[in-house]
């Protein structure tokens, strides 16, 4: 009597199909607007292939986490410095 009530299979498929959808969602987003916008970086700065693939997509990657990183530092949130370090 106290065991919480078991979730049904409907609940959890239709769950698996959101996250598909987002996944989904998401490599649309970076093939259509993020690929593109690098490309044109990495021309104006005559960077090779490697290196603009190495560096700015791992620049892209991590952007909302040092964005968020430094908010929080400078509204002295308990986000803090220790998370851009």
């Amino acid at each position: 009597d106290d065991c919480p009530k078991k979730i049904g299979w409907g609940l959890t498929v239709l769950w698996i199909v959101v996250v598909l959808y987002m996944f989904l969602g998401i490599a649309v987003v970076c093939d259509e607007l993020f690929v593109p916008a690098l490309e044109i970086v990495a021309d104006k700065w005559d960077l090779s292939d490697d290196v603009s693939g190495a560096t700015l997509m791992a620049a892209g990657g991590s952007a909302p986490e040092l964005a968020t990183s430094l908010i929080g530092t400078f509204s002295r949130s308990e986000v803090g410095f220790g998370t851009i370090v």
